[in-house]
């Protein structure tokens, strides 16, 4: 990461965040809020923000009318304007696009979208990660919903293929012009519907297969039986001609293809970035607060992954080679929210008033012209 990130995006990202609430009491609070988020050290829980209660900050997630629609346009606005920074004065520079499914256990039965996936019950999401060079960034993402019984397959809720499909619609022509642009997926989105989708989209791809997927050669030959860098056509999907990948991890091999016509190690390599929306996953849920979701309302959900995702991309944007993601989370908050970082500074100072009045000091706070 270079410093024009950090010296400028990160206070207009969140300035530009902060100015959508209409009221003042809502501004404050979307601000602990995002302050909260940014705490890495700090489970994420309402009750633990600083400046206001947490009756407040539920009141702002849950009931209060200011639009969300609004932050997410802003949000990802600012992502795709990071990424098209990063990249000036670059020669075809490669964006890769991640995407998918990961689910959020959960106990509660009136949570919203609550069901059961993978033998997973909890909240599903999809999710679209951008990746260039050090610049990571989640720029979308969709609710996997349940499927009301007694539906068949086609109808009810759209599937992870096509919520998918809808994220890597959203991308802007600015984008897909600037960058050769290739979507890495793992073998759940290895339908025909998913691959013709994102060569309709004009992008490449690197897809996980199942070790069964059957090809267009005579007979019953699954991708196992091929070499590894061999040229293939599957069975479902003629259309284009592509490289096979076999990656032996211990006892298990994997399988991936990609929409050119590349030498096996080069494919294997460029699948093996798509673990870059995994990392991002564990930081989500454990540090950014993803699996702690309790609220019971749909608008509810979507703020808190709001919350999340713009304090990931704030310290994203403020993390150099030298940082932790922690600490660059630390360094986001002191730059796009100093008036509330001096705040829980004062009130953790004034916590040991008592302390230091027994050991002779008395404490004042001024603050000083500048």
């Amino acid at each position: 990461m270079t410093s024009n990130f950090a010296g400028s995006a990160p206070p207009q990202t969140a300035d530009a965040l902060l100015a959508i609430p209409t009221s003042p009491y809502q501004k404050r609070s979307l601000e602990a809020a995002l302050g909260l988020f940014l705490d890495l050290k700090t489970k994420k829980a309402l009750h633990r923000a600083h400046t206001v209660r947490a009756s407040a900050l539920s009141r702002l997630l849950n009931v209060y009318e200011w639009n969300t629609a609004a932050c997410w346009t802003t949000l990802v606005q600012a992502q795709w304007d990071a990424l098209l920074l990063a990249a000036r004065r670059k020669h075809h520079p490669r964006l890769r696009l991640c995407v998918d499914l990961t689910s959020v256990p959960k106990t509660g039965r009136e949570l919203p979208f609550v069901r059961v996936q993978g033998e997973v019950y909890g909240i599903h999401l999809v999710v679209l990660y951008a990746v260039y060079g050090d610049l990571k960034l989640p720029v979308g993402y969709r609710v996997y919903r349940w499927k009301p019984m007694g539906f068949h397959r086609g109808q009810g809720s759209p599937s992870p293929v096509r919520l998918a499909l809808e994220l890597l619609s959203t991308v802007p022509a600015e984008v897909c012009e600037r960058f050769d642009v290739w979507v890495l997926a793992d073998s759940g989105f290895e339908s025909a519907a998913f691959l013709q989708g994102v060569r309709d989209l004009g992008f490449e791809f690197v897809v996980g297969v199942r070790s069964t997927r059957r090809t267009d050669h005579p007979g019953h030959v699954t991708v196992q039986d091929c070499e590894h860098g061999s040229w293939i056509h599957l069975a479902n999907w003629p259309w284009d001609t592509l490289t096979l990948a076999r990656v032996d991890r211990g006892q298990r091999t994997f399988f991936s293809v990609a929409s050119q016509l590349l030498p096996g190690d080069l494919v294997a390599r460029e699948g093996a970035r798509r673990w870059a929306i995994e990392s991002f996953f564990k930081e989500a849920k454990h540090g950014f607060g993803l699996n702690r979701f309790a609220l019971r309302t749909a608008q509810g959900l979507d703020r808190w992954v709001l919350l999340v995702f713009a304090a990931f991309t704030l310290a994203m944007l403020c993390r150099a080679d030298s940082l932790s993601l922690e600490q660059a989370a630390e360094v986001a908050a002191r730059m796009a929210l100093p008036l509330l970082v001096v705040q829980r500074l004062a009130v953790q100072v004034w916590q040991e008033e008592e302390f230091l009045r027994q050991h002779g000091y008395a404490l004042s706070l001024s603050r000083c012209k500048t």
